[in-house]
């Protein structure tokens, strides 16, 4: 091809890959913005056995918009925000169990009615520079803990250690305040959050059995109506099928493990590629305002190559990371009792499956439910 050629065409792709650069996505409402932490923590003391609630962290919504031609203007890759919906949960997971102050801390794929809170959250933004989060968690009588969005901008500090997550104060962050929320409840009412979450549990298996011992109050937070008799023998066979469920959840907790294992490196390397480039790109602004690279010369092609380059990288990160969601639809191979159960397809499909043996289980015992 001839050289004259040649330049037009790294013309056209620097001019076309310029414009595609990830960029930060709008925000309905002002985020919170992280830059450091509360001056001293809630509590110091170790927790009390009532306030050592269950949490279940939902896989946060990736963000996607429907329309897939914003994607380029947005700067998303679908691919890589299914990555992180997966991965980010892990850190706030772990920032929940470094604290100490809760009982099991859970990735769950949907939402679960044994959970004794319940956090949800959307991707915002994400590029390697910026991550925006909207956190949402409510508690099993209803009761909202938080709905903020956080955000954190990372510096070249926040890139230096190998072994902290750039945006690790985010999710530390979040941890401190659903401690702070927490902080507002007394003994009496963590207690029935428990109670509602194991009532709830059993009325959704059972709503004919059990629908009668909770009420909402007229600011929509269940309310125990009444508490069945101790020991009574359709709760302890509920009890029975819910740990059951937490057998199938724990081994989903495990699968997002090691999804997070195995994807850690290679979207570490996303990031910090994606942190360079939008760095890189508004230097290149700043001088083309200063008019030291004349748009079309040739400085200014050598100068948006990089541009090229990266999303030639891009493309192999995505390949290695898509290797990493095998494990999401490997078959899951569950003991019950006297029996061995093996569930299909990805781990939504497995909990339907899963769902359906435990009610099946439970006819079994007791006689048919209702539809």
């Amino acid at each position: 091809m001839p050289p004259a050629l040649n330049a037009v065409l790294l013309i056209v792709v620097c001019l076309s890959l310029a414009a595609c650069a990830p960029q930060p996505e709008k925000t309905a409402a002002p985020p919170l913005e992280v830059k450091s932490l509360p001056p001293a923590p809630v509590s110091t003391q170790p927790p009390r056995e009532v306030d050592r609630l269950d949490i279940g962290i939902v896989v946060f919504d990736p963000g996607v918009p429907a329309d897939a031609s914003t994607h380029r203007e947005l700067g998303i890759f679908p691919l890589i925000r299914k990555a992180e919906s997966r991965y980010l949960p892990f850190l706030l997971r772990r920032a929940l169990v470094d604290s100490g102050q809760w009982g099991a801390v859970r990735v769950m794929p949907r939402t679960y009615q044994s959970s004794e809170l319940l956090v949800k959250g959307k991707i915002l933004a994400s590029n390697g520079e910026v991550l925006v989060l909207a956190i949402r968690a409510e508690d099993s009588a209803g009761r909202v803990w938080l709905d903020t969005a956080y955000r954190h901008t990372a510096g070249e500090e926040d890139y230096a250690s190998s072994e902290v997550d750039p945006f690790q104060l985010l999710f530390t962050r979040i941890a401190k305040d659903l401690l702070l929320a927490r902080s507002r409840l007394g003994a009496a009412e963590l207690r029935e959050i428990a109670q509602v979450s194991s009532l709830r549990y059993a009325a959704e298996i059972s709503p004919e059995a059990f629908e009668q011992y909770l009420r909402k109050d007229e600011t929509g937070i269940y309310r125990i109506s009444r508490l069945p008799a101790e020991g009574d023998p359709q709760l302890r066979r509920i009890d029975r099928i819910r740990q059951y469920e937490y057998l199938f959840i724990d081994t989903a907790d495990e699968h997002y493990l090691n999804l997070f294992d195995d994807i850690k490196k290679t979207y570490g390397l996303w990031r910090q590629y994606s942190r360079e480039l939008l760095l890189y790109i508004r230097d290149e602004e700043s001088r083309d305002k200063d008019n030291e690279f004349r748009r079309g010369s040739f400085a200014w092609i050598s100068a948006n190559y990089a541009n090229y380059e990266w999303f030639r990288r891009q493309e192999q990160l995505m390949e290695e990371l898509s290797s990493g969601f095998n494990n999401e639809i490997v078959p899951t191979v569950l003991q019950m009792e006297d029996s061995v159960v093996e569930l299909s397809g990805d781990l939504d499909d497995q909990y339907a499956q899963w769902r359906r043996i435990l009610r099946s289980l439970l006819e079994l015992e007791r006689g048919p439910l209702s539809p």
